[in-house]
């Protein structure tokens, strides 16, 4: 039969989620909306879970627990204090590093861009965007993937709507990219049973959060930049994180990358950038 004389490459299992920050530390940044993924070989998606539920044992997180960037009111997590999140946190992150996953988060100011569209037209604006990152991706390994996502609050009724919207993108593909390499529509998963799911939102979280300023994430940035997705010179600017407005050198004080470039033009800047905003200084005050 034809088909099992095709080739096809491996597939990734796509886990997304959202975050947001309303109030940066830095200077210069308004709201900053987000929507990240962490892309899982098909033959890691069960060693990783593995790896997860022995981390949740040792550290004690009760079983049934969900980890949240935010955790629950009253959780294990929420009262166990800053020592016991940085430990799972670290630890999730290293092993996401030791299973092959990757990251990509898009990353948008807000106040800044898009401001005449609404959190919700400007939040499928991005999801094009990471859809675009996440095929290109999956072409450079010559693999396919399938995108899950966390349920969206407000019922199926919401849930309808926002698969209707992004059926778009899996059927038609963008301007940029061609439909195909994610193979199903967006699909949606409880997160509280989905490990994967709860590393995507550790990830997107953290990721923001550095960009923000804020220490919970700018501690977790070694391991953060180990995740990132790289393009073809090496930097993670328009693959691994995504701005918008793109303002590079903050890859290197949220990051410490010390290169920005763009594959097409096969060149850029050795960062920090003097001569580009927060060229000489990171934008937060000692107080922080």
């Amino acid at each position: 039969m034809l088909w099992t004389t095709m080739k096809r490459g491996a597939v990734r299992l796509v886990f997304i989620d959202d975050s947001q920050q309303q109030q940066p530390c830095r200077r210069g940044l308004g709201h900053l909306l987000a929507i990240g993924a962490v892309i899982v070989p098909e033959q890691r998606v069960a060693p990783f879970a593995a790896a997860l539920a022995a981390i949740r044992a040792e550290i004690g997180v009760p079983v049934g627990e969900e980890i949240k960037w935010k955790p629950a009111r009253g959780s294990f997590l929420a009262d166990g204090g800053g020592e016991t999140a940085f430990a799972l946190r670290t630890r999730m992150l290293q092993a996401a590093i030791d299973h092959d996953i990757r990251s990509i988060v898009v990353i948008l100011d807000h106040s800044a861009a898009y401001t005449s569209r609404t959190q919700a037209e400007a939040g499928r604006e991005i999801l094009k965007w990471l859809f675009e990152r996440v095929s290109m991706l999956l072409d450079d390994h010559q693999d396919i993937g399938i995108m899950i996502a966390d349920k969206p609050g407000g019922g199926s009724v919401e849930e309808g709507r926002w698969l209707a919207e992004t059926l778009q993108l899996t059927s038609d593909g963008t301007k940029y990219v061609q439909p195909g390499k994610i193979i199903l529509p967006i699909v949606t998963a409880p997160s509280h049973h989905v490990p994967q799911l709860q590393l995507a939102d550790l990830v997107v979280a953290a990721t923001t959060a550095a960009i923000a300023g804020r220490k919970s994430g700018l501690d977790l940035k070694e391991l953060l930049t180990k995740l990132m997705h790289r393009h073809s010179l090496g930097d993670v600017n328009g693959a691994g994180v995504v701005l918008f407005p793109d303002r590079p050198n903050l890859y290197y004080w949220a990051f410490s990358e010390t290169g920005w470039s763009k594959p097409s033009a096969l060149g850029g800047w050795t960062l920090p950038a003097t001569q580009l905003e927060y060229g000489t200084d990171d934008g937060l005050d000692e107080s922080r």
